[in-house]
């Protein structure tokens, strides 16, 4: 192919140049990157055919390339030859034809003289050498050489002519210019240069055809070897596609074959879980038949019209219909159903299920009416059956026979009927047994009160009393403690019977128990001569029990210890960790021992085990209300004992790590009475008490007190008059008195601005824990029990009149605030 060029004649030049797709084709570069994506596909193929055909075509390839590069070089290299060769003719041509209007311009000046046409001359005159300079390297062979060297020469003698004959014109020498030699030697010289370029040029034409053999022979050359790579590129592709075809093919027929074996595998495994499945299923519809047939249930299964598919044995004999003539038909047909109490059709659960698809609650008030027309109470409920995609199907009716549940029910009726009436009858007896045992209480201390108090005073009256009136003081005193004990313990163990025993479980100190019980018991061990180890607990340990009771059955059994041990004996008391949370309070004592037949006969009330007639006291009820309160508290007791050696009573009772002092704790009492000063004035003490042997005792134990003086009423009205105008410090309240009670006083006290601030103490005969409960939330400062504990009575009092004196401090800063 040529490319067009516009030579200085004017006319276009045909210069060959190499296609661009070609180029293209053969760089490197892309060839490079043609193999490398060629290579990488053909990696996919893994034979070692393949690979070899592969490398094949790669070489076959590169030899290509190879020539085709070579040929390309060779046309390129004779193009450029080409366009030099025609470049030096063109310009050769130039130069001719500068040269010409160079003299023509000359020869019009010399006629007219005019400066105008030396343009030329002057133009080629500046330039013509150089350009025969630039195209003497550019010329094809030496004769064109030689050819450009005479043109110099030539055109150095013609530009020299030139400038003589302008410079005879520019003088005016008009007759030396125009002699004949002088013109005729400027057209030689004109002559000899044209020669010359003729000869330039018939050697460079020749040149210049040669090398146009050249290029079409290299063309030619090129096509022959872009058709004949072409067509083995081509036949390599065939190849290579036969190739890939056949190992594709390969491959597909051993991927067909493991995937027609897989396939059998898992058709031959399929076929196995087949198997398994319809045993499994062969399997389920046995045990469904048989839990059907075995279940206390009736059952009946429809589809989604509400036709029965399903009966099981019982629903058949409730029914009356078997399954084969029951199969396909309406379920109202078979499931015929009353209410219980109208007599009047009920409809069948299962169409609402159907509709709605709910599930309906069990039912319990229909009768099932039997083919036959038998009847039988019945519950029932129903629930829709859904497919995988949650569609309902059908429904499944559950029924069972409650006829006997009916009769029972009713007779579970009576019987509660009968039993709510015995309650009420135990309840009245039960409040009636409380009230009878308050009231006896009651009716018991109130004697008690005035034995026990008077005898105390006349035990420590002035002058005291002789020998004999102190022996008959301490019998009169043994026998009333004696008697309080057994009412106290008779109560308890009515209370606990009766269930109404309350008890307060809380964290409980057992060092500060041992301590209280040891302070309490060892007078009682000195007078025997038996001696008492507690232990010395290192660890504090707590246990969950009532602080009270605890501290009952503790003393409870130490003073059995002490009563029924030997003359100069001991008495051990250890705490052991037993079980795991659980600690162990052991008394051991060394007296007789009990043997087998009186350890069963231990814990049975009244039962003393023979000691009654060894001069020891005691009311036989001790132990059992011991072992009664030990239950409640969730403990333990027990006892080993030996014959000759001595028993050891134990208690048990559930460790905790927790401790809080509760909010009504006892306030310790004061450890002395107050010494009057002079000048103080002394304060009173008001008693509402309708006894008048109470009233005499508490007014013989006020008179030790100079500091005191005391007031009394035998009413609560009285009382409640002289509170208002005395304005007592403390007051003391029985409960029951004549008019009202002493909480209704009590509460009329508090409601006045100027008595609510007097504390006031209960002092009554009602001793049962509910009744000092009850007396504690009513708002009574203390709530003493008859017969009264002197030192517990002074001590209270003290701790009342202490409480006074402070409210009365307060008061006064309030005022003059």
């Amino acid at each position: 192919m040529y490319a067009s060029e516009q030579t200085p004649g004017g006319g276009p030049a045909n210069i060959p140049v190499c296609p661009g797709g070609i180029a293209w084709l053969f760089r490197p570069r892309e060839v490079a990157r043609a193999l490398r994506y060629a290579m990488i596909n053909f990696s996919l193929i893994s034979s070692h055919r393949s690979i070899a055909s592969i490398a094949g075509a790669a070489l076959l390839v590169a030899l290509v390339a190879a020539l085709s590069f070579w040929a390309f070089s060779q046309i390129e290299t004779s193009s450029a030859a080409r366009n030099q060769t025609y470049s030096l003719i063109v310009r050769t041509d130039a130069l001719l034809n500068d040269l010409s209007e160079a003299d023509a311009g000359q020869l019009r000046y010399l006629l007219t003289g005019n400066e105008a046409f030396l343009a030329p001359y002057v133009a080629v005159r500046d330039r013509i050498g150089s350009q025969l300079v630039e195209l003497r390297p550019i010329a094809s062979s030496s004769a064109a050489r030689g050819h450009l060297d005479a043109m110099s020469s030539t055109v150095n003698a013609k530009l020299a002519h030139m400038s003589y004959a302008i410079e005879l014109r520019r003088r005016q020498e008009m007759t030396a210019l125009l002699a004949a030699g002088s013109r005729e030697q400027g057209k030689r010289l004109m002559d000899s240069f044209r020669a010359e370029v003729r000869g330039l040029v018939r050697i460079e034409e020749g040149t210049l055809a040669q090398q146009d053999a050249e290029i079409q022979s290299s063309m030619r050359r090129l096509f022959a070897l872009i058709v004949t790579s072409s067509v083995l590129a081509f036949l390599l592709a065939l190849s290579f596609a036969w190739l890939i075809y056949r190992e594709t093919q390969h491959r597909l027929n051993n991927l067909l074959h493991a995937e027609t074996q897989r396939l059998l595998e898992i058709q031959e495994k399929t076929n196995e879980q087949l198997q398994l499945t319809n045993f499994n299923l062969h399997v389920s519809e046995e045990r469904l038949a048989v839990t059907l047939n075995s279940i206390d249930d009736a059952v009946i299964a429809t589809d989604a019209e509400g036709r029965v598919t399903l009966l099981n044995p019982l629903a058949e004999r409730l029914t009356g219909w078997t399954r084969v003539e029951a199969f396909n038909r309406p379920v109202e047909e078979i499931f015929h159903i009353i209410d219980a109490d109208t007599r009047q059709p009920y409809p069948v659960p299962v169409r609402e299920a159907l509709a709605h698809g709910t599930t309906l609650g069990l039912a319990n008030h229909t009768i099932v009416v039997a083919r036959d027309g038998s009847e039988c109470h019945i519950a029932d409920s129903c629930a829709p059956i859904r497919d995988r995609r949650g569609h309902v199907v059908g429904a499944v009716l559950v029924f069972r026979d409650v006829t006997e549940r009916k009769r029972l029910d009713q007779v579970m009726h009576d019987k509660n009927t009968e039993l709510e009436g015995a309650r009420s009858v135990a309840d009245k007896a039960n409040l009636a047994k409380s009230e009878f045992l308050s009231s006896m209480s009651h009716e018991l201390r109130t004697p008690l009160s005035a034995i026990l108090g008077f005898a105390q005073l006349m035990e420590s009256s002035s002058p005291p009393p002789t020998v004999s009136q102190k022996r008959s003081i301490e019998q009169i005193l043994k026998a009333g403690w004696y008697l309080l004990d057994l009412i106290n313990e008779i109560l308890d163990l009515a209370l606990i019977e009766s269930g109404k025993l309350s008890l307060s479980l809380e964290p409980v100190s057992l060092a500060d128990v041992m301590h209280e019980c040891q302070a309490m018991i060892e007078p009682q061990a000195q007078k025997r001569g038996i001696g008492v180890a507690f232990p010395q607990l290192k660890i504090r340990h707590f246990v969950q029990a009532d602080r009270t009771r605890l501290k009952q059955v503790l003393i409870n059994l130490l003073s059995n210890a002490i009563k029924y041990n030997r003359e100069g004996g001991t008495i051990d008391v250890d705490c052991i960790r037993g079980a795991p949370g659980r600690i162990r309070i052991c008394v051991k004592d060394t007296g007789e021992g009990l043997t087998p037949e009186k350890l069963a006969q231990l814990f049975q009330p009244f039962n003393r085990l023979g000691q009654g007639g060894s001069g020891e006291e005691g009311t036989g009820i001790g132990l059992v209300v011991s072992k009664r309160l030990v239950d409640l508290m969730g403990g333990a007791i027990g006892v080993d004992s030996t014959v000759g050696v001595g028993s050891s009573f134990w208690i048990e009772f559930n460790l905790t790590t927790e401790f809080q002092l509760t909010a009504g704790a006892a306030l310790p009492a004061a450890a002395a009475q107050s010494l009057v000063q002079a000048g103080v004035r002394a304060r009173t003490v008001l008693y509402v008490e309708d006894n008048p042997a109470n009233l005499m005792l508490v007014e013989d134990l006020i008179a030790r007190r100079p500091d005191l003086r005391m007031l009394s009423a035998v009413d609560g009205v009285s009382g409640i008059e002289l509170a208002n105008s005395s304005r007592p410090d403390v007051i003391l309240m029985d409960i029951n008195l004549p008019d009202i009670s002493g909480v209704e006083v009590l509460r009329i006290l508090a409601q006045d601005t100027e008595t609510a601030h007097i504390p006031v103490v209960a002092l009554s005969a009602n001793a049962m824990p509910r009744d000092i409960e009850k007396g504690i939330k009513a708002g009574f400062f203390r709530y003493l029990t008859k017969p009264i504990k002197v030192n517990e009575f002074m001590e209270t009092l003290e701790v009342a009149l202490k409480f006074a004196h402070t409210q009365a401090a307060r008061a006064n800063i309030e005022e003059k605030a």
